[in-house]
């Protein structure tokens, strides 16, 4: 089974766009190191590119913008106790293990149930506050495991930044609380827009009917290459992001070769009312 985010640019090591996507194919190679496929083209205004090629599969642009579709909170939780969640879950005896242990698709390791309900209660209360919804929900699937408060512990050596957006179906909004205490740059979350083979900026954001970028753009996976990193949050301890899952984004880097050095992060997905 796959987690409920769909990192569409590490399904396969060899990669070919389909759908007039690019006048060539694109290729990554997954035997790069890890500092090099985190590079990514930022994406800066006011400067000229070229026009989306002709017949190319395009997305909807939706610019990031706090409080409009992500939201902030440093400090969540008081700093005794945010030590306190992050020991909780450094010291957790039972950890799943991804890539590049075993064929999951996701890096690392992760570990159910990271916070306990009341804090968990204060988690999802915040989020509903933010984009005003009364009620939230875990999504259930019996074909992907939607890892929702799950700790996410991840190495240098284990990852890297695969843009994606959360399954429609299974996730209206994500969320990051950071529990790595010294963290380092460039390790928080990344939005991302579509990068096209002539320059030219795409869009982020999958819409209805579609479920995901598979969907959208007709195709069954993107290279790192076909992406501009758009905005990019830093990673603070103790910090909450939310934000609209079907826009692209994902983890910025990671860090870290011993347990309590990598990056650690708890994950949250809800469904909403449409």
């Amino acid at each position: 089974m796959q987690a409920v985010s769909v990192c569409l640019a590490c399904r396969q090591k060899v990669v070919t766009i389909h759908g007039n996507f690019n006048s060539i194919d694109y290729t990554v190679d997954k035997s790069k190191d890890v500092e090099a496929i985190n590079m990514f083209d930022k994406y800066e205004e006011g400067i000229e590119l070229a026009t989306i090629p002709y017949n190319s599969p395009t997305l909807p642009y939706e610019k990031p913008e706090l409080g409009v579709n992500y939201w902030l909170q440093d400090d969540f939780f008081p700093q005794k106790k945010a030590i306190e969640l992050a020991n909780r879950c450094y010291n957790k005896k039972k950890w799943k293990l991804g890539s590049p242990y075993t064929a999951e698709l996701w890096p690392g390791m992760r570990s159910k149930n990271a916070l306990s309900k009341g804090d968990l209660k204060l988690v999802e209360n915040w989020a509903k506050q933010q984009v005003k919804e009364s009620s939230f929900w875990v999504a259930e699937s019996d074909n992907v495991v939607v890892d929702s408060n799950t700790a996410i512990l991840v190495g240098e050596d284990e990852g890297a930044a695969r843009p994606h957006v959360d399954n429609r179906k299974l996730c209206r909004y994500g969320a990051v609380l950071y529990l790595s205490q010294n963290p380092e740059p460039n390790s928080g979350t990344s939005f991302y827009r579509l990068k096209y083979n002539n320059g030219a900026a795409g869009g982020n954001v999958v819409n209805a009917p579609y479920l995901n970028l598979v969907d959208a753009l007709n195709t069954e996976s993107l290279p790192t290459s076909a992406w501009y990193e758009d905005v990019a949050i830093e990673n603070k301890f103790n910090r909450l992001i939310l934000f609209k899952g079907n826009i692209a984004h994902s983890a910025s880097g990671y860090f870290g070769k011993e347990k309590r050095d990598k990056r650690l992060a708890v994950t949250f997905f809800w469904m909403a009312e449409e």
